[in-house]
């Protein structure tokens, strides 16, 4: 077994098994040698030197757990020192995982079976067969793409224990419970990038206009159906934004602003475009055999049950927590918190949106031009802060929740993100909408009577709706673009050179394959991971933007739409080359995002219908106050009539969408499922597709050619007469 050493080594020297090479590595695992830090000769005492020598047994302990772990379950790997710097101390000890065939293969069968008995997509059809042996006594695999075999892997590395994994995990709360190892001392997990299919992939999108489903394959095939997921998705979402954009385009062009129009064409697509997804993602589903796949999902590392129940008839063994648990904590904690963050942030917001609104409407001293956009920089300023505060709290909660499956974890924790993301995005829009506007003239004669302001001559009108939207979507782009692809890269090479990893191009010429290798690894590590639900949540607040609020400024899709169109690029560009390769996980859709979704495609009936119904024909002689109060009886009666008129269109198209394009999905699963059974009967002599000739059916394997005739049509005449009588 390999121990810690304090002894330097080589740049690239490695230990450990050698019968791979290190490009074989499936997995990396980080781990944090030097967490306790020598005490100081002239300030150390005997407690100090007691908690140092505790410190450093704690790390021996933590280091022999993972490699027992990882040896109990048949992986093999090698072991590389990486130093702080050129000169600096080892700090980290770097165990490239590599799962022999005969372990991959194992769990190969173990997998499809499982999707075989829980009818998960075409594997369904037909039982798996067993891994087959070679002439030379070796495993022959069964054909996979790279993002199983690395999901079957990291499945062996952080299942738990009773579950037959190696209890792998990162979160040091669970250390010591249902036997996991790891926690702090596991700086980071990660799969190393295939080089050359990443850089095939970036350079080939490059070049193309639209995606085809041999794309979608690839990257399901490279990082597994959750991000497949997300990209399929946004090719759908970008496809079904062309329409909306030229309806507004011509709303733009020849229409009234707030146009009624606009607005019932844009209800109608968020209702046509959920309805479509629901049969595209089954029919990905399928394509991709992850159908019914929540049957089979594996039990999170971070799930701590209260107890294991045993099956009495089966044994097995399972994990069990009371559901009544989880939502006392929910109704205890989570929410409590929730809403008082949700009232903290909305507190906040709300004093940064009027500041805003008086510097640049009402205001009227010196440095009028400036002082309007001190508010937004602080705004700007805060959202990250908050965020990351918000994020953090949010994760901690979520775990706290116990949720069991990864599925489960991720819609917990997604709608809480949401909250905050929503908050951010739509606060000021709504404020703006429904309170700025409508009393912006009693706030002007309110401030000039306190002596504020000295003009009487104040008016916001709908126009300052539209700035901020146009506002929100084109400088929201860019704000992304710096934060998912200019930071980390930049922060990435920052770190490279910091800690000695960048080579001078001459020096890179001189290196073997595995010193270029592991320089990549190492480069890799820097790099923050990648989070799709972050990508899935810039898609819901757009959607949002286009739902409920590009009625103001019917140029809201057009925007997105050629935004969206690089952003198929650029997202596939920093999982490249910004970011860690993603965990390959499975998925049957896009998760929650998409009830979140349809929420919104329900809300975008009453928002949408009250913006037209106050500021459609806006007057700009009449008071707003005035207007907006003589507008309001007609406001509720319209959304009273577009939220019926919304829940009767989504009924009507979703059946349409049945009826007119049929599950297609499960068409082809029927075809699939017929074309086995009849060549299962073949298998047996028997030819199920004579049936189809008149009512014959013959023996498929009959050397004499005798044939068996079924009087079925006749039968059916008689019985048809007999019936009549």
């Amino acid at each position: 077994m390999a121990q810690i050493t304090n002894e330097p080594s080589s740049a690239h020297a490695t230990t450990g098994d050698k019968s791979f090479p290190l490009s074989a590595t499936d997995w990396v695992i980080v781990f944090r040698a030097c967490l306790s830090k020598a005490p100081q000769k002239h300030t150390r005492s005997s407690a100090d030197e007691t908690a140092f020598a505790q410190g450093r047994a704690d790390t021996r302990k933590a280091w022999d757990d993972i490699i027992s772990r990882l040896l109990g379950v048949g992986l093999r790997f090698q072991i590389q020192q990486w130093k702080n710097g050129k000169a600096g101390k080892p700090e980290r000890l770097a165990i490239f995982v590599h799962c022999p065939d005969e372990i991959l293969a194992r769990e190969i069968y173990r997998s499809r079976v499982l999707d075989w008995l829980n009818e998960s997509g075409s594997s369904a059809l037909e039982p798996p067969k067993l891994p087959a042996s070679t002439k030379s006594g070796g495993i022959e695999l069964p054909r996979m793409s790279g993002a199983e075999r690395l999901r079957l892997v990291y499945d062996l590395l952080t299942t738990p224990t009773y579950e037959g994994g190696a209890g792998l995990t990162m979160d040091e709360s669970n250390v010591g419970k249902t036997g996991a190892v790891g926690g702090k001392y596991v700086e980071a997990l990660f799969a190393p990038h295939d080089r050359e299919i990443a850089n095939k992939w970036v350079k080939t999108w490059a070049k193309k206009w639209f995606l085809t489903e041999h794309d979608l394959d690839t990257i399901r095939d490279y990082a597994g159906e959750k991000v497949a997921y997300y990209f399929a998705f946004l090719r759908f979402y970008l496809a079904w934004l062309v329409p909306l954009s030229i309806i507004g385009i011509c709303t733009y062009m020849w229409g009234n602003e707030f146009s009624p129009i606009y607005s019932i064409a844009t209800v109608i697509w968020s209702i046509v475009v959920t309805a479509l997804w629901t049969q595209a993602a089954a029919y990905y589903s399928l394509r991709w055999g992850t159908r019914n796949y929540s049957k089979i999902e594996k039990v999170r590392s971070e799930f701590r049950p209260s107890k294991i129940l045993v099956d009495p008839v089966t044994d097995e063994r399972a994990p069990f927590y009371p559901e009544w648990k989880r939502w006392l904590f929910q109704g205890l904690v989570t929410l409590p918190i929730t809403i008082a963050m949700i009232v903290v942030l909305g507190g906040i917001f709300s004093v940064i949106v009027s500041t805003e609104v008086f510097f640049k409407e009402y205001y009227d001293g010196p440095w009028k031009q400036y002082l309007g956009f001190v508010p937004t920089m602080i705004y700007g300023a805060c959202i990250p802060m908050f965020h990351s505060y918000y994020t953090s709290l949010a994760h901690r909660l979520t775990n706290m929740e116990n949720p069991v499956t990864d599925s489960q974890f991720a819609s917990y924790f997604t709608k809480k993100l949401f909250f905050f993301n929503a908050l951010a995005a739509f606060f000021a829009l709504f404020a703006e909408s429904f309170l700025i506007i409508p009393v912006s003239d009693a706030l002007g004669t309110l401030f000039h009577s306190r002596g504020y302001i000295s003009s009487l001559s104040f008016s916001i009108g709908p126009e300052a709706l539209r700035h901020r939207l146009v506002y929100f979507i084109t400088t929201g782009q860019v704000v992304n673009a710096i934060s998912e692809l200019a930071v980390p890269m930049g922060t990435t090479k920052a770190t490279s050179v910091m800690h000695g990893i960048s080579k001078s191009k001459k020096a890179r010429v001189q290196e073997t394959p595995d010193e270029k290798y592991v320089r990549h690894v190492r480069e890799e590590f820097e790099r923050p991971d990648y989070d799709v639900e972050m990508d899935y949540s810039e898609l819901a607040i757009q959607f949002g933007y286009v739902v409920l609020f590009s009625v103001a400024w019917p140029l809201a899709p057009l925007a997105c739409l050629l935004n969206n169109f690089l952003e198929l690029r650029a997202d596939a560009f920093k999982i490249c080359r910004a970011t860690r390769r993603p965990v390959p996980q499975r998925a049957d859709n896009i998760g929650p995002w998409f009830n979140i979704m349809k929420v919104m495609s329900w809300l975008s009936s009453v928002i949408a219908s009250s913006l037209v119904s106050l500021y459609y024909k806006w007057d700009t002689t009449v008071p707003a106050s005035q207007q907006c109060v003589g507008r309001f009886p007609k406001l509720v009666v319209t959304v009273i009539i577009a939220e019926h008129l919304y829940f009767l269109g989504r009924y009507l198209i979703s059946e349409a969408s049945k009826k007119l394009l049929g599950d297609k999905a499960e068409e082809r699963r029927h075809r699939l499922s017929y074309d086995l059974k009849r060549r299962y009967l073949g298998m047996v002599g028997i030819d199920v597709g004579a049936g189809s000739m008149g009512g014959r059916v013959r023996w498929a394997r009959d050397d004499n050619e005798e044939e068996v005739i079924l009087y079925g049509l006749a039968l059916k005449g008689i019985n048809e007469v007999l019936k009549e009588e």
